[in-house]
């Protein structure tokens, strides 16, 4: 009887055992995998961390004029008036006013569409048109400094009028961007 009572003992200590540790075990390795995907996105933030540093530090060390440069060639907002200036102070090198100029953002063409963030672009652009009377010897000059200036800036469109003077009525239409 002290042996059957020794191995109700022990299978009863096994089956206890076995039904108590194995779901505190289960327990342990999903709580040991979670561990280690916590110390894993800890480490790849620790080198987003450290490679901002080094681009800090990189973009700290470039020239102000640089840096200007940059803000110029794409900025960080879409200043109609800067742009209206920049452009009358290429077009007085030559000699030619602006008569007028518009601004029209681009929209989506469809109200309906959704842009995820993860599709949307970086960057916004405006069609900005605008007319002057000139010769053509000028406006060669004056479509040559576009093209050459810092802001980015794609011609789409150019026509003109000719008039017995010698002068031609210009319209030329450009599209400009700038980050969101």
């Amino acid at each position: 009887m002290k042996n059957n009572t020794a191995i109700i003992l022990l299978l009863l200590s096994v089956g206890i055992s076995y039904t108590f540790t194995n779901g505190q075990y289960q327990d342990v390795k999903e709580l040991q995998a979670l561990s280690n995907k916590y110390s894993e996105t800890l480490q790849n933030a620790a080198a987003i961390v450290e490679l901002r540093d080094r681009l800090l530090v990189t973009y700290e060390s470039l020239p102000q004029s640089d840096i200007e440069r940059i803000g110029k060639a794409l900025p960080d907002k879409m200043d109609t008036v800067r742009l209206a200036l920049d452009l009358d102070g290429i077009a007085s090198r030559y000699g030619v006013t602006i008569k007028s100029i518009q601004t029209s953002i681009t929209a989506s063409s469809d109200p309906n569409s959704i842009v995820l963030p993860e599709n949307a672009g970086v960057y916004d652009k405006a069609t900005v048109s605008f007319n002057f009377v000139s010769n053509y010897g000028n406006f060669t000059k004056l479509v040559t400094d576009l093209e050459k200036n810092l802001r980015i800036m794609d011609i789409k469109t150019v026509s003109f009028q000719a008039a017995e003077s010698g002068l031609y009525e210009h319209r030329v239409s450009v599209e400009t961007y700038w980050l969101k």
